[in-house]
C-alpha cells in the first residue's frame, strides 16, 4: 500500500489511511476508498464507519468489523453514549480476529497499578532472542496495534504490549494520561519479572518509551516510532502559526483567560479542532483548554536526555502533519549519552513520509526488526 488522497480533510484521511496501511485484513480496500471519500462531517463519518463494521460482520471479517467499529468510535465525545459502545465492540470483534482468523497465540493479562489494572497482551516466540515492551500513544488501546507487532513474536521476540494512562481500558477506570510512564512501564515489567529488555513506543509512545528509558533501566535498548520529545508543541502545532505562537506565548506567561479564550473561539469555527480539544481534555482529565495544555506541557524530554544511555532508535517522516520534523532533529543532536544511535528520517518517495509512516508501515517495521536484530545479536539477555 501506499498513502493516498481519498478525503480532502487531512485528519479523516489520515485516519482512512491507517486503516488501508494493512491491506484486505483490515478492510475492503476498494468499498471504503468509495464509501469514504464524500465524507464531510462526524455525522457522516460515524455512519459510513458503523455500516462497514456491521457489514463486516454479517462476512464473519471480524478484523474488518474492529478497525470500522474503531473508526467509529474515533471522532465521538466522551458525552456521546456511543463511544464507550463502539469500543466495547471494536475489542470484542479484535479477539474474535485473532482467535479466529490469525489464529494468534496471545496472553491476556492485567497488571495492578495504583488501585486499577493494566491491560497487557503477551505473545511469546518459542526461543526469544530477547523481550520487547510496546506502548502505544495518545488515545491508544493495545489491540489496534497487534497487526503492526506480531510478526515480532514470529521473528523469536517476546512481546508485550501494554496500555499505559490515558490509553484503552485505563480510561474507562479514570485512569488519565500523564508523562510519568516510567511508573506504569515498571509496574509491567515487575509483574512480568523482567530484568532486561528493549522497548518500543509508537506515536506519542514515543515519547513514553524514551522517558521511560531516562528513568528506567531495565529498558536497555528503545525506540521511538515515531520520535516525539515535546507534548505541548505537538498540540499547538496544529493551530496556524501566528495562533499558535499567539497560544504557546499566553501559555507561557500563565495567561488562562487569553488561551482558554482563543482556543473557545477556535473550537466553534472548527468541528475538528473543538473535537481534538475535547478528546484531548477527556484522556487527561482536565476541564479547560489551559489545563489541558498544562498536563500536555509535563510530556516533555528537555534536561533528560543525557539520562537516555541505552541503544536508542529514532524514526520520523517528513511529512508527519502531527510531530514537527524539529524533533527528531533536535533529539537526534541531543542524545550525547547513548550507547548507539539509529536514526531515519522517512521520505515521501519511498512512502513512509507520513506520521508513523502510515500508507508504507512496513519500512519501519522492517528497519526496527533489523535494529532488534542487531542490538540483540550484540547483548546476550
Amino acid at each position: 500500500m501506499s498513502y493516498e488522497k481519498i478525503n480532502p480533510l487531512q485528519q479523516f484521511n489520515f485516519q482512512i489511511n491507517r486503516v488501508l496501511t494493512y491491506g484486505s485484513l483490515a478492510g475492503d480496500i476498494q468499498q471504503i476508498r468509495e464509501k469514504t471519500a464524500t465524507i464531510k462531517t462526524l455525522e457522516e463519518w460515524e455512519a459510513v464507519w458503523s455500516k462497514l463494521g456491521s457489514e463486516a460482520v454479517q462476512k464473519q471479517a471480524y478484523l474488518q468489523a474492529a478497525y470500522a467499529y474503531r473508526m467509529a468510535e474515533f471522532f465521538l465525545q466522551e458525552t456521546d453514549s456511543k463511544k464507550t459502545l463502539y469500543y466495547e465492540t471494536c475489542v470484542e470483534y479484535f479477539y474474535k480476529a485473532f482467535d479466529t482468523q490469525l489464529c494468534l497465540s496471545y496472553e491476556k493479562h492485567e497488571v495492578a497499578f495504583e488501585g486499577k489494572v493494566l491491560s497487557c497482551i503477551k505473545m511469546s516466540a518459542g526461543h526469544a532472542k530477547g523481550t520487547l515492551l510496546v506502548c502505544g500513544g495518545y488515545d491508544s488501546f493495545i489491540e489496534e496495534f497487534v497487526l503492526q507487532v506480531h510478526e515480532l513474536a514470529v521473528r523469536d521476540y517476546d512481546v508485550i504490549l501494554m496500555e499505559g494512562p490515558g490509553q484503552g481500558r485505563c480510561l474507562q477506570q479514570h485512569l488519565y494520561f500523564r508523562y510519568d510512564f516510567e511508573k506504569p512501564a515498571g509496574a509491567v515489567l515487575d509483574y512480568f519479572k523482567i530484568k532486561e529488555c528493549a522497548m518500543l513506543g509508537i506515536s506519542w509512545g514515543g515519547y513514553f518509551a524514551l522517558r521511560s528509558a531516562a528513568f528506567e533501566k531495565r529498558i536497555k535498548a528503545v525506540a521511538a516510532y515515531d520520535v516525539m520529545d515535546n507534548g505541548l508543541e505537538v498540540m499547538t502545532n496544529v493551530f496556524p502559526s501566528l495562533i499558535c505562537r499567539i497560544i504557546r506565548l499566553a501559555f507561557y506567561h500563565n495567561n488562562r483567560k487569553i488561551v482558554n479564550g482563543l482556543v473557545e473561539r477556535l473550537r466553534k469555527k472548527s468541528i475538528l479542532a473543538d473535537w481534538a480539544l475535547a478528546q484531548g481534555m477527556y484522556i487527561t482529565g482536565t476541564k479547560t483548554p489551559y489545563d489541558f495544555y498544562k498536563n500536555l506541557s509535563q510530556h516533555t524530554l528537555q534536561g533528560m536526555e543525557k539520562q537516555i544511555t541505552q541503544s536508542v532508535l529514532l524514526l520520523a517522516g517528513e511529512k508527519d502533519h502531527y510531530i514537527p520534523a524539529n524533533q527528531f532533529y533536535r533529539m537526534k543532536k541531543k542524545l550525547s549519552n547513548a550507547e548507539s544511535l539509529t536514526c531515519r528520517m522517512y521520505t515521501e518517495a519511498e512512502g513512509g513520509a507520513q506520521h508513523c509512516q502510515i500508507g508504507n508501515h512496513r519500512l519501519a517495521v522492517d528497519d526496527i526488526i533489523s535494529w532488534l536484530d542487531r542490538y540483540f545479536a550484540c547483548h546476550i539477555v
